[in-house]
């Protein structure tokens, strides 16, 4: 018995990716209101952004992005690549 479901696999991860990266700046944005003096995020080594709530917002967003991002598409690639196994046979 199969059933058809209209939530994929790619669209699940995708929203879960797109969740903890929204999560990752809210979170950034609080601690970047409750302790300004203290942060001095740089976004790699390179980049100066001010330590205010958008600040560490954007710091957040963009580090846990990008990171979870690579990790995404390079699953993304082998699965496509190498997985054989063709849906509902």
């Amino acid at each position: 018995m199969s059933t058809s479901s209209p939530i994929r696999g790619r669209r699940v991860v995708v929203g879960v990716y797109l969740i903890i990266t929204v999560i990752a700046g809210v979170m950034g944005a609080i601690l970047g209101a409750a302790r300004p003096d203290v942060v001095e995020p740089e976004l790699f080594g390179v980049i100066a952004l001010p330590p205010t709530a958008l600040g560490m917002a954007i710091y957040g967003m963009v580090t846990i992005g990008l990171g979870l991002g690579v990790l995404l598409v390079a699953v993304s690639y082998v699965a496509d690549r190498f997985d054989t196994r063709e849906p509902g046979k």
